[in-house]
C-alpha cells in the first residue's frame, strides 16, 4: 500500500552529504519545510556522527522517508548512484547537506521540467550562512570552448553578484548545474553509464551535464526557486577528516583522468587548471598544520628547553620546522609589533610579557601549527594589553594583514568554552585553532616556570584540559594537550619588587618605577 502511495508522487528528494554534516540536521528542516509538493524523501548519511544520525533518522521516520546508512567511507556521488534504486518517481532531486531550501523550490523545479522537457533543472544557487543568503552563488553553469571547439574553463554565472541582480533573471537554459540541488528525470539519471563509476570527487556535475546534452535532454535555470549553499557557516572541527578525504588531491586527480577518458573534448591543461586551484585552496585552508610540515614529534611533550623566548630564537625555531624565509619575515614583523605593544608589560614572574608572547607562538611553531595561528599566538593579547596609544584599529589591521584576526576575536568565546567542557566536534575550526593557543599559553606558563614562580592558580581546569586534548587529538597535535596537561610543580620565588604574591602581569611606570596595574583596553 505504501509503494502505491509512493508511486503516485512526482519527486523523490536525495538529501547527501558534501563536505561533513554541521548544518545536515539545518538543511534537512528546510528540506522538510518545503511542503508546496509531496515528495518522497531518501537520505544517503555517509559517517554522520552518533547524534546526527540519530536526529536524521527520527526525522525521516516522522516524514515517512528512507534513510540510506554507510558506516565506512564512501564518495557522495557513488553514494547517491546506489541511492537510485530507492527513487520511484519520475523526477529526483538530489540536495547537499549543506543547502537551505527555500518554500516553493521544488515545486518550481518540477513545473520547469514538466514544462520545458529538460533532462536537469537547476535553481538559482545563493550563498551565505546558516541565517541568510547575502549573495548570488551561481545563476547556471557555463562552459568556454577555444575556437577548436574544446573546453577550454567552466565559469559561474553572476558568481557573488549582489542579490539584486537575481530579480530580472528569466528560465533559460544553461551549460551545467550543480549537485548543491538539481533536480534529474530519474530515467535518465538512471541509465547504464549517465553517472559515471569514476568521475567522483570533481566536475561530476559538469559530467553529468553533458551526458544530458548528449543523450538530447535540455539543463534549464529556473531562478524563481531558489537555495542557499551556506558556504560562509563555520566549518566544524568534528567534519574536518571528512572534508578532507572529499577533497583529497590524489583523488582528485583520478577524477579529472576519468573526466578526460570520457570528454576528450576537453583541453585537460586549460579545463583542469582551475579545479586544481581550487581544491589546493581548499585542503590549505582547513590543514592545521603549515605546508612545510614534516615533524614526527607532534606526539611528544614538549621540552623547556624548546621554548623559545626572544624574537631570534622563534625564526630560529620557525626555519628549523620547515616554516621557510616568508613565514620567518612575518614572525619578525609580528614581533615588532608585539614589541610596541606590551612595552614596559611584566608577567607575575618577573618575565617580560613579551618573552611570553613570543613562547606562545614558540609552542604553536613546535607542534607545526599553520602560520596564522601562530601570529594569532603571538598577537593573541594585542587588544587586551596594547598601551593606550595603540588604536585598536592598528591590532585589526596588523592581525588582518596575516590572516589571524578572526583568531585573537574568537579567544573569549574559547576561554568560555574551556570552561563549559564544549563538544569538539562541534566547535568551528577556527574556535579549534583558538582554543590551541589557549593550549599554547598555558604550555609558555608551565614551561617558562611561570607557574611555579608566581604561585597563580592554573587558567584551565581538568574538564577544560580533556577538551583540548580532544580538540588536539583531532589537530594531529596531541603533544601539545600533553605539555599543557603537566603538573605546575614546586618552587615560588620569593616577592617581586617587594610585593608577593603577583597572580597578574603589570606595567612599571617609567617615572617613578612603581608597579601599575594593567587596565585592560576594550
Amino acid at each position: 500500500m505504501a509503494s502505491a502511495r509512493r508511486t503516485r508522487r512526482t519527486l523523490t528528494v536525495m538529501v547527501s552529504p558534501r563536505e561533513g554534516h554541521g548544518l545536515a540536521e539545518a538543511s534537512l528542516a528546510s528540506v522538510l519545510a518545503d511542503d508546496a509538493l509531496d515528495f518522497d524523501l531518501v537520505y544517503v548519511d555517509v559517517l554522520a556522527p552518533a547524534t546526527t544520525a540519530a536526529a536524521l533518522a527520527a526525522a525521516c521516520a516522522a516524514h515517512g522517508g528512507v534513510l540510506v546508512r554507510h558506516d565506512a567511507w564512501v564518495a557522495p556521488s557513488v553514494a547517491r548512484k546506489a541511492a537510485l534504486a530507492r527513487v520511484e518517481t519520475p523526477y529526483v532531486l538530489f540536495i547537499d547537506n549543506d543547502v537551505l531550501v527555500e518554500p516553493g523550490c521544488f515545486a518550481r523545479l518540477v513545473a520547469c521540467a514538466q514544462e520545458t522537457g529538460a533532462g536537469l533543472v537547476a535553481p538559482l544557487y545563493l550563498e551565505g550562512d546558516e541565517r541568510a543568503a547575502s549573495s548570488i552563488h551561481m545563476a547556471g553553469g557555463v562552459l568556454v570552448r577555444d575556437a577548436a571547439g574544446r573546453l577550454e574553463r567552466e565559469e559561474h554565472e553572476l558568481a557573488h553578484a549582489p542579490l539584486e541582480r537575481a530579480e530580472r533573471l528569466a528560465r533559460r537554459q544553461i551549460d551545467h548545474a550543480e549537485y548543491h540541488c538539481v533536480l534529474a528525470r530519474t530515467d535518465f539519471a538512471r541509465r547504464p553509464g549517465v553517472i559515471s563509476e569514476d568521475v567522483l570527487l570533481v566536475h561530476e556535475h559538469i559530467d553529468l551535464a553533458l551526458k544530458a546534452r548528449e543523450l538530447g535532454f535540455g539543463v534549464w535555470l529556473e531562478p524563481a526557486a531558489r537555495v542557499n549553499y551556506a558556504a560562509a557557516a563555520g566549518r566544524r572541527l568534528g567534519d574536518l577528516d571528512f572534508f578532507r578525504r572529499r577533497w583529497d588531491e590524489a583523488g582528485c586527480d583520478a577524477s579529472l583522468a576519468a573526466f578526460a577518458r570520457r570528454w576528450p573534448i576537453a583541453d585537460p591543461d586549460a579545463f583542469f587548471a582551475g579545479i586544481r586551484v581550487f581544491v589546493r585552496e581548499r585542503m590549505a585552508r582547513t590543514s592545521p598544520l603549515h605546508p612545510g610540515a614534516a615533524g614526527a614529534d607532534r606526539d611528544l611533550p614538549m621540552a623547556p628547553a624548546e621554548l623559545a623566548q626572544t624574537r631570534t630564537a622563534l625564526r630560529e625555531q620557525a626555519l628549523g620546522r620547515g616554516y621557510g624565509a616568508v613565514a620567518a619575515r612575518a614572525l619578525e614583523s609580528a614581533c615588532d609589533f608585539a614589541t610596541l605593544s606590551f612595552d614596559g608589560l611584566y608577567r607575575a614572574d618577573g618575565r617580560p610579557f613579551l618573552n611570553h608572547a613570543i613562547g606562545t607562538a614558540s609552542a604553536l611553531v613546535r607542534y607545526d601549527l599553520r602560520l596564522d595561528v601562530v601570529l594569532a599566538g603571538l598577537l593573541h593579547a594585542a587588544y587586551t594589553h596594547r598601551p593606550p596609544w595603540i588604536d585598536p584599529g592598528e591590532v585589526t589591521r596588523v592581525l588582518a594583514s596575516g590572516g589571524a584576526d578572526r583568531i585573537v576575536l574568537a579567544l573569549p568565546a574559547a576561554k568560555a568554552q574551556i570552561a563549559d567542557g564544549a563538544s569538539a566536534a562541534q566547535l568551528t575550526l577556527t574556535q579549534a585553532w583558538a582554543l590551541a593557543i589557549e593550549a599554547a599559553n598555558e604550555a609558555d606558563m608551565l614551561l617558562s616556570g611561570e607557574y611555579r614562580a608566581s604561585g597563580r592558580p592554573r587558567e584551565i581546569a581538568p574538564r577544560g584540559l580533556a577538551l583540548l586534548g580532544d580538540v588536539l587529538d583531532r589537530v594531529g597535535t596531541p603533544g601539545l594537550a600533553t605539555t599543557a596537561a603537566a603538573p605546575a610543580g614546586e618552587g615560588a620565588q620569593g616577592p617581586l619588587l617587594g610585593f608577593s604574591p603577583l597572580h597578574g602581569s603589570f606595567r612599571l611606570d617609567a617615572r617613578n618605577r612603581r608597579l601599575e596595574a594593567v587596565r585592560v583596553n576594550r
